[in-house]
């Protein structure tokens, strides 16, 4: 699973929530016409194919049906691995019977912009860019159309438009439509008709897109927010929503240094945990309690941050030795054994997608660096999961033995390509506590003389460039030598 397919995921996981939780009920006939038991049989058992008929002949009854719009647009996003070319028609179809809708309502727009987000993934996969943003600029217009009654699902697609902007290489038109929407949101706050949450929001979302390539941009509309924010506490010390608002907006950069620089994050948590302490204590016992979930939010952030640091402090420490209980891949070696080669610890799992995502990235450094004195470890343990050779991927499995274990790793391993091997720690090893892993994929870089030089958490291309130039670095490898 790629970088793209986990972030489609990801987008399905919180559909699937507010599709699921919706009460609305079918009408007697659909319920009549349409097996909902069946389907659900049909979809668990993964036979995609059958349960597809079965939702296109009750869509071609009820085509307008809320709830089987939203189980055909749920069954998209499952096949997108299985069978994209189902899945893509199946987008196609959605998105043209809402596009082809005379009115949009504020449960379609929600859908639409689901469906076209998941196409457009689909698309870009498939290096069609431009049709993919032709796709949403048809979308966002069709939303835009019908003015502010659908503001909230315009406010939902810019980011994702902007997004697909940057994965095509087109960050000035990212940034145009970004700050045209933030500046929107700007003059709607200036006459009343929008709040300062919606400020913070569309603030964090710019920073997110554009920290790394609008840096000068991003800090001008994050002072403009903090001084909005600091101006309503000056004149409401007691206000509970400007103080969630502050954090909030704290929250997002704090986010961002955590990796990069978490002394400067820890100096912010330590501002905000003084000023949630210092915050007059509210009367109202609801009142009461939203101040304590922001004073968890606020420790929360500290703990992360704690992670951050401790992995600081391991840089220029000598690695510790793990205890290995299998090896996967490779012949049973140990890091004093590997002693003057580069070696690479990836921690992760067979269920991680961003995992997964960095899978090209480490067959590349394999197969440029090996025989320079470059080796991986993968670094995993047990996780309760076999080997689906009809599915051809790894799936969790009841009272798995460490045999099974090992054999669905070499058979994951086959299946993706894999030229490293991986290293299995045995259940209670405190190696990832030691190495400060609280997230994965993780890779701690170390030196000849088993030094760790870098550590980065999560995939990536920055942190994909960082490592590899590195790795460079300890082998001595210029341009001229690779």
């Amino acid at each position: 699973m790629n970088r793209l397919s986990h972030f489609a995921f990801l987008l399905f996981t919180l559909f699937a929530l507010k599709a699921f939780a919706q009460e609305q009920a079918p009408d007697s006939k659909l319920e009549d016409s349409f097996a909902y038991g069946k389907y659900s049989s049909l979809v668990q058992a993964g036979n995609w194919s059958e349960a597809g008929a079965m939702l296109d002949a009750g869509l071609k009854d009820s085509p307008s049906s809320p709830k089987l719009l939203a189980l055909s647009l749920q069954l998209a996003n499952r096949t997108m691995q299985a069978a994209p070319e189902a899945a893509e028609k199946r987008l196609i179809s959605l998105v043209e019977h809402y596009l082809g809708s005379s009115s949009i309502s504020t449960e379609a727009a929600r859908d639409l912009v689901q469906a076209t987000d998941f196409l457009s993934i689909v698309l870009i996969q498939q290096d069609r860019g431009p049709e993919a943003l032709n796709l949403m600029t048809k979308t966002l217009n069709a939303i835009s159309a019908q003015g502010d009654s659908l503001l909230s699902s315009r406010r939902e697609l810019e980011p994702r438009i902007a997004r697909s902007l940057l994965q095509l290489k087109q960050p000035e038109e990212a940034l145009k439509l970004m700050q045209g929407s933030i500046e929107d949101v700007q003059s709607r706050l200036a006459s009343g008709t929008s709040d300062l949450n919606d400020l913070i929001r569309s603030t964090n979302i710019f920073s997110s897109l554009f920290r790394d390539i609008a840096a000068t941009e991003v800090a001008q509309y994050q002072k403009l927010a903090e001084d909005l924010i600091m101006k309503n506490l000056e004149a409401q010390p007691d206000s509970l929503i400007d103080l969630s608002a502050y954090i909030s907006l704290r929250s997002a950069q704090i986010s961002a240094l955590t990796y990069s620089d978490p002394e400067r994050g820890m100096e912010m948590v330590r501002e905000l945990s003084a000023r949630v302490e210092a915050f007059p204590p509210p009367s109202d016992e609801s009142k009461l309690k939203q101040l304590d979930a922001l004073s968890k939010n606020v420790n929360r952030m500290s703990s992360s941050l704690e992670a951050a640091l401790a992995r600081v402090r391991l840089v220029g420490t000598e690695a510790p030795e793990y205890e290995a209980q299998s090896f996967v891949g490779m012949e049973a070696t140990s890091l004093a054994q590997l002693r003057g080669k580069v070696v690479l610890l990836d921690f992760w799992a067979v269920w991680c997608g961003p995992c997964i995502a960095t899978f090209p990235h480490l067959k590349e450094w394999s197969h440029t660096y090996g025989d320079k004195g470059f080796v991986i470890l993968g670094m995993t343990s047990d996780q309760g999961f076999v080997w689906d050779e009809e599915k051809k991927r790894a799936v969790r499995g009841e009272n798995v033995s460490h045999e099974q274990e090992l054999e669905m790793l070499e058979s994951f391993r086959n299946h993706h390509e894999l030229i490293h091997g991986f290293v299995l720690t045995p259940k209670g090893s405190d190696y990832n506590r030691q190495l400060a892993v609280q997230g994965i994929p993780q890779a701690v870089l170390l030196d000849q003389q088993g030094v760790i030089r870098m550590i980065k958490v999560g995939s990536g291309p920055q942190n994909a460039k960082a490592l590899e130039d590195e790795i460079k670095k300890l082998l001595g490898v210029t341009e001229a030598t690779n």
